[in-house]
């Protein structure tokens, strides 16, 4: 059996910390994974919807099922991926304790440059620093879109499969406006006001936050 932080009883903080690292590699990688199988099955789904879901513009019986399965697994590889980002931000603060704590000047170093690093814009190693080669740019967190996303893993896990999701509700939408079922064409507007109150609003889980051992 691998060793995990979980039963390896150690103090050695170089130890903890390549185990943690396994850890936060492992969940990136699962992300990723998840991913290229979400966006494979979409694809071929989709092509299965145009050239088989439809009939003279409008969706068939079968063209309904399509948007609903692919609706349906978009959302759950939305709550997957919500997951997923918490574990891996649970193993980077777990990552970024042991570093500072240790004095190891690894992982942490990258995302203190993103956000700027100190005041004067460096980032310090034990070999020197590295600085913004265009000192008037702003930092990578303080231009868009990570002003206002700056994980990764949330963009690719959350937002990615509920955008998805949106447009296999709009497909039925314009379907209905087309065939001038308007009323029906409500439905999938309050799924996905459901679907927006679900991956962005109510319930979020808590976000792991360091705190340190004397605090």
């Amino acid at each position: 059996m691998c060793d995990t932080p979980a039963n390896v009883r150690t103090t050695d903080p170089e130890r903890i910390h390549q185990l943690a690292l396994q850890r936060l590699y492992h969940e990136d990688l699962l992300l990723t994974q998840r991913t290229y199988n979400f966006l494979t099955f979409n694809v071929f789904l989709g092509a299965l919807l145009v050239f088989g879901g439809t009939s003279q513009g409008n969706l068939t019986a079968a063209g309904f099922f399509m948007v609903a399965v692919g609706a349906i697994v978009s959302t759950i590889q939305a709550a997957f991926g919500r997951r997923i980002e918490k574990a891996i931000t649970f193993w980077r603060e777990y990552v970024r304790m042991i570093e500072r704590k240790a004095n190891l000047p690894l992982d942490h170093l990258l995302f203190d440059f993103y956000q700027g690093g100190d005041r004067n814009g460096e980032v310090v190693t034990p070999w020197g620093s590295i600085i913004r080669k265009e000192a008037s740019r702003p930092a990578m967190y303080k231009t868009w879109p990570w002003s206002w996303m700056p994980s990764t893993n949330t963009a690719i896990g959350v937002l990615l499969p509920f955008l998805i999701a949106t447009l296999w509700l709009l497909a039925p939408t314009v379907a209905f406006m087309q065939s001038q079922r308007y009323w029906l064409a409500l439905v999938p507007g309050v799924l996905w006001l459901a679907l927006f109150i679900f991956v962005w609003w109510y319930p979020l889980p808590a976000t792991p936050v360091a705190k340190d051992k004397d605090a």
